[in-house]
């Protein structure tokens, strides 16, 4: 018998910057960056403008690549091969990848239908290129295209009229070579004026481009004072200039800050969920809740929170947290640090000692809530001394180093159980059809035809009937997502081909009782 002790191979274990940055965000499916090399220099460049140091220089290994896809179900959404989220690795230029064709018959290997998705300056976009690009169809290039003026193109990316000429002759050629194009504008109006800008916009727009992306040019306290007057875009004139472009031209714009994007919080489950939990309230509301928010979404969270809060028995406010750590004009959230977090709380604690619940968004932190910087999340609770939650858009709140907002309590399956049942068998039975549309909690409701109303549901139910074998799933069960909300899985067999159907039913609890929200389903072989 062979007594000797296995060997471990160091090499299978290693841990690239590419690769922790993908577990540390929580493994998105449809992300996979392979580049940290950029050849231009643009004036605007946040690379050199961090306060602190992020990896950068360095091609994506094809181990390092294939390690990833081997982990990756993108299913059928596009695969991003330039974005490198959260944001440890400097954006690099994907398309320079010395093995970038290599790589792409390996994707293409795993991923043969996927949208594989580049953000470049357009510095290599000739007409030999693009024609070996397409060969991996489908394929769709956000270009970063600021000017279509070779001398201002130059001086904005650093590079010659030359190299300008290629980037701005390339929305034509990608066309040609029928690849998905996106634009993306960092607007300079002191260098470039917005007639310029507006006639980059336009010619996206001619050249076909399916989305346009608006991006006010930062800076930081790293930024020298003689290069602010020259990317300095006043809120009020990129405000304008968006709202300008989304009136004028019928194509989709995303302006980044999204001022918008804070009314899409949910503000009241939000609330609903600090009224229970407190110990010092024997499991009741927390009585003084501040909100720290970036400065970007404070105006419509001020508002939004003193609207559906003026009812609540507790007491909101919202809090301003000012970017220390970057400085110049950065207010998202997704850039906000512990540290920035920590000292608008102390700040919030002087004018409201009583305070008994901070919350905090979600955006700066990683999968292990971790910040830019690498600080967690829980320094947050532990350095003001106060339970403090992390908010997500939906809702949910995570607390911590805290006890959870609500108790865990048995869910209640035999009650759930009953209901699905008697959904399931009166979907079979036509004396009990008018049973299961008292069933529905609202109409419209979502199934997998469409959004049906009253009386559309009913041929979705006899259409319904006839794929499955039995009016019973072979097995079911359920998982809370909250006190109100609950997901029934279930799997039923195909009439025929003996395939697996599985089947999702999003039920609410609406008083005492549970109704239907919504369904969804998905065949297995």
């Amino acid at each position: 018998m062979n007594m000797n002790k296995p060997t471990i191979d160091n090499n299978a274990l290693r841990i690239t910057p590419f690769l922790a940055e993908w577990l540390a965000g929580g493994r998105p499916q449809n992300q996979l960056p392979i580049s940290a090399v950029c050849n231009s220099h643009c004036l605007f460049c946040s690379n050199n403008l961090n306060p602190f140091p992020i990896y950068g220089g360095m091609f994506r290994e094809t181990e390092d690549i294939k390690a990833q896809l081997s982990a990756m179900n993108a299913n059928d959404d596009p695969i991003r091969m330039s974005d490198s989220l959260p944001g440890r690795i400097s954006e690099g230029e994907a398309l320079l990848h010395p093995r970038l064709f290599e790589i792409l018959d390996l994707v293409r290997r795993k991923f043969f239908y996927n949208t594989l998705c580049f953000t470049t300056n357009g510095s290599m976009l000739d007409e030999d290129f693009l024609k070996k690009l397409a060969g991996f169809r489908p394929i769709e290039i956000t270009l970063s295209m600021h000017s279509t003026n070779p001398e201002l193109w130059s001086k904005i990316f650093g590079k010659s009229e030359d190299v300008a000429r290629i980037a701005i002759a390339s929305p034509p050629l990608i066309r040609k070579y029928r690849i998905y194009l996106k634009g993306t504008i960092v607007p300079l109006p002191r260098i470039c004026g917005w007639d310029d800008i507006e006639q980059t916009y336009s010619y996206f727009v001619s050249q076909g481009a399916k989305g346009m992306i608006l991006y006010q040019p930062g800076y930081t306290v790293q930024t020298p004072q003689e290069r602010i007057a020259d990317i300095e875009c006043p809120m009020e004139e990129f405000v304008d200039f968006a709202q300008r472009m989304k009136e004028k031209y019928n194509v989709p714009l995303s302006p980044l800050p999204d001022f918008d994007a804070a009314s899409n919080v949910a503000v009241e489950t939000i609330i609903a969920n600090t009224l229970k939990g407190n110990l010092k309230t024997k499991g009741g509301p927390y009585m003084r809740v501040i909100w720290l928010v970036s400065e970007a979404a404070y105006p419509v969270l001020e508002h939004l929170v003193a609207e559906k809060a003026v009812s609540a028995p507790n007491t909101h406010h919202v809090v301003a947290v000012k970017n220390y750590t970057y400085g110049g004009n950065i207010i998202s959230a997704g850039l906000l640090m512990v540290d920035d977090l920590v000292s608008a709380g102390k700040a919030a604690l002087i004018q409201f000692p009583d305070n008994s619940l901070f919350l905090v968004p979600s955006n700066p932190f990683d999968g292990l809530l971790r910040d830019l910087k690498g600080g967690y999340a829980f320094r947050i609770s532990e350095e003001l001394g106060v339970p403090v939650g992390v908010v997500h858009a939906n809702g949910i709140i995570d607390m911590l180093l805290s006890l959870r907002l609500t108790k865990r309590r048995t869910l209640p399956n035999i009650i759930l159980k009953e209901t699905m049942d008697r959904f399931n068998i009166a979907c079979s039975d036509d004396e009990k059809i008018e049973t299961v549309l008292d069933m529905i909690a609202s109409f419209p409701v979502h199934v997998p035809t469409g959004m049906l109303n009253r009386d559309q549901i009913k041929d979705y139910i006899f259409a319904r009937r006839c794929e499955t074998t039995s009016s019973t799933p072979q097995t079911q069960h359920f998982e809370s997502l909250d006190e109100n909300n609950v997901l029934c899985l279930e799997r039923w067999t195909r009439v025929g081909n003996g395939n697996q159907l599985n089947r999702w039913t999003y039920l609410i609890r609406k008083e005492s009782r549970w109704f239907i929200k919504s369904i969804a389903e998905g065949s297995l072989p």
